[in-house]
């Protein structure tokens, strides 16, 4: 039997599939597939659209967004295309992936399928291959790293593999908060009481990709990177930090992808770090030292209301988180080989939750005004609202605050904070370009939430460039490429160029070639600019 596994991109709490990025969802599911004796195709939604047709004898599809966020290139699966592509397929069909685990759907978006799986999509088509019965049921431990093996051999079919592709790793399901039902909205506490891969299972799963070729891998497969193989699960909402695993994971990762180009993280738990701040020290510290510069401990905040924070039963105050912030900081801040910080803070806050009044956004811009106050530098500000995922909120009617408190976000404290993230001269390592709108090409370096980077002139896309940063906008930088050679750059390369405008880049246009810095130096009119524009040429002094 032939399987066809269609990947919408998922995009949730603690996972991510959206091209660059590829989810384990459909990994697994080809190791479900192979493991029950079958062939599979896997197959992107993009692709799809591009109009590569879907044909075989079972459609697995896997679901989009929980969390939907702002996408580059690539767009999740739409509830359109979910309905218009299972009803033309001829077989069975089943549906699986975050809107199925956690009933985040109409019942017309799952009429065209045979079975809806609430549970992992994985054994449910394994069961179905092997017994010939659709089940709801939770992969065994054996089975997790058995598929995950099987299964890796589906990156090779992902249109960005080998590079930008970045792949997700699980290393965990599940909160460790699961004891007091965690926060009011997250999805994660739902998987119930959490679970561990063991560190030689993900490190089979490592080795097995870097064999095949993947040379970027994140850590997004988990709640929280403290909790990992935490010690005394279930005796507490803040076990203590098992170091020695964490440890053994991060370096045994390097071991076995020794030519691996990006190594990241996402979520990290702050209450963890405050109840056990030596061990989160030191974690840390071995995160500094395996990781690649640029990645992030994204600490859900989500409100710097203290009423707020009781009535959802949120798992750190602003105080507590504030402590959190300034202990990565001390750790991460020292520049990279690829122009980043090594480690730094996110933010989330979300809006609409319970116990929410005007007052609430004032805090919360507060508590951004005191980062910056403090030289507290965070990577990250996510602000969204609130969705109705584990259970329905009351409207507040405090639309109006949000979009004021995010939109004061984004022009007191964005600009401020990326200006001193990365500053004017940077040098940003292995950008890849991705898309062109109008003359400006934009790009991204990649891992973790990375920055979008906008060359303001046409460049050959698809591809890695070093770039230097030239200005900054709320939450994107302009730069240029590095070196720039002035004596073949577009006008508006140079137009870019701090304190050229276009008056003085004609002027450059018009006196080149030069043979060396000198000459470059005499075709401007004021010798400040020229010192200042140094950095960024290919010119010899």
């Amino acid at each position: 039997m032939k399987v066809v596994i269609l990947d919408g991109y998922v995009d949730e709490p603690s996972n991510f599939g959206v091209p660059p990025y590829i989810s384990p969802y459909p990994r697994y599911v080809s190791g479900a597939v192979h493991d029950a004796g079958h062939t599979s195709e896997y197959v992107t939604i993009d692709q799809v659209r591009a109009g590569h047709g879907l044909s075989g004898d079972l459609l697995v599809m896997i679901s989009g967004p929980i969390v939907p966020g702002k996408y580059l290139r690539s767009l999740p699966i739409s509830d359109r295309e979910i309905v218009r592509y299972a009803s033309a397929f001829e077989g069975p069909r089943v549906f699986g992936g975050p809107l199925a685990r956690f009933r985040y759907y109409d019942e017309a978006l799952v009429d065209p399928f045979d079975w809806v799986a609430l549970r992992d999509i994985d054994t449910a088509v394994y069961d179905y291959l092997t017994t010939g019965e659709w089940t709801n049921r939770d992969r065994t431990m054996e089975e997790w790293d058995r598929w995950a093996l099987l299964g890796a051999d589906v990156v090779r079919s992902h249109p960005d593999f080998p590079d930008p592709l970045t792949v997700e790793l699980d290393t965990s399901k599940g909160c460790v908060r699961y004891l007091n039902k965690g926060c009011s909205f997250c999805i994660e506490p739902m998987y119930g009481k959490p679970k561990f891969r063991p560190v030689a299972g993900v490190l089979r799963e490592v080795r097995r990709l870097a064999e095949l070729g993947a040379v970027n891998f994140r850590l997004g497969g988990q709640a929280d990177f403290f909790s990992y193989q935490a010690i005394g699960l279930g005796s507490s909402a803040t076990p203590e930090i098992n170091v020695s695993a964490i440890h053994e994971l991060l370096e045994g990762i390097r071991t076995a992808a020794p030519s691996l180009k990006v190594l990241h993280t996402d979520n990290g738990d702050p209450a963890m770090m405050i109840a056990h701040p030596d061990e989160a020290m030191a974690a840390m510290r071995d995160l500094v030292a395996h990781a690649t510069p640029g990645t992030s401990l994204s600490f859900g905040l989500e409100s710097a209301d203290p009423r707020v924070t009781e009535a959802n039963n949120l798992n750190i105050d602003a105080d507590g988180c504030l402590e959190a912030i300034r202990m990565v900081n001390a750790v991460g801040r020292d520049r990279g080989e690829n122009g980043m910080p090594r480690l730094l803070p996110g933010l989330n806050f979300v809006a609409g939750l319970d116990g929410e009044t005007k007052k609430t956004f004032d805090l919360n811009l507060a508590f951004l005004k005191r980062l910056l106050a403090d030289d507290l530098w965070v990577r990250r500000i996510n602000i969204r609202q609130v969705r109705p995922v584990r259970r329905e909120f009351e409207p507040t009617g405090l639309y109006r605050e949000f979009r004021r408190f995010k939109e004061a976000v984004r022009t007191l404290i964005d600009h401020e904070m990326l200006q001193r993230v990365i500053p004017e001269g940077t040098v940003l390592r292995s950008v890849f370009l991705e898309i062109q709108d109008g003359h400006v090409t934009y790009g991204r370096q990649i891992g973790t939430y990375p920055i979008l980077v906008g060359l303001p002139y046409d460049m050959a896309l698809n591809r890695f460039v070093d770039v230097r940063v030239t200005s900054h906008g709320q939450r994107s930088l302009t730069a240029i490429e590095y070196p720039l050679d002035v004596n073949r750059a577009p006008l508006a390369a140079i137009c870019a160029l701090p304190g050229i405008g276009e008056k003085r880049a004609a002027r450059i246009v018009r006196a080149r070639p030069f043979d060396s810095w000198p000459a470059f130096a005499a075709s401007l009119d004021d010798p400040a600019v020229a010192q200042r524009i140094a950095p960024f040429l290919g010119l010899a002094a």
